[in-house]
């Protein structure tokens, strides 16, 4: 492949690497908010339950408790859905990390294979000269 491609492929590669990196921070962001409110829900559900243990030691009305116990319920469900959010974040969080790893390995061989080539242009090149410089010095010195 002629330099001139090698180096756009390699360009090409730097920014998928980096339109990956950015996927994977946004979903990084978005798995820790889901960790949050799931914290949030499982906080909020023990203190609501501490606050109907309290309430129950001091007697509450058949409806309230009914309820609170309602709530408790509905709670759950929610904590319940954001678990499975969460797991399903957790997934996507995993194959966005996999393909930014994978793209960030091309790119960097991708960017020594075209540092490699340059090294080779530039020994070539100075073997070239160097080819140059001696035939010349061996053609002055035969002009003698």
């Amino acid at each position: 492949m002629k330099d001139d491609k090698m180096n756009k492929v390699a360009a090409v590669a730097k920014i998928e690497a980096h339109k990956s990196g950015q996927q994977f921070s946004d979903s990084q962001k978005s798995h820790s908010e889901k960790v949050a409110q799931l914290e949030q829900l499982v906080q909020f559900k023990a203190d609501y339950e501490r606050t109907l243990t309290a309430k129950g030691s001091e007697g509450m009305g058949a409806r309230q408790f009914q309820d609170y116990r309602l709530f408790l319920t509905r709670l759950n469900e929610a904590i319940a859905q954001q678990t499975a959010e969460l797991q399903g974040s957790e997934a996507s969080l995993s194959a966005v990390r996999e393909e930014w790893v994978s793209k960030t390995q091309r790119n960097q061989a991708l960017d020594q294979l075209v540092e490699d080539r340059h090294k080779e242009r530039v020994r070539a090149q100075e073997k070239n000269d160097q080819k140059r410089a001696d035939d010349d010095s061996m053609s002055r010195g035969q002009g003698r």
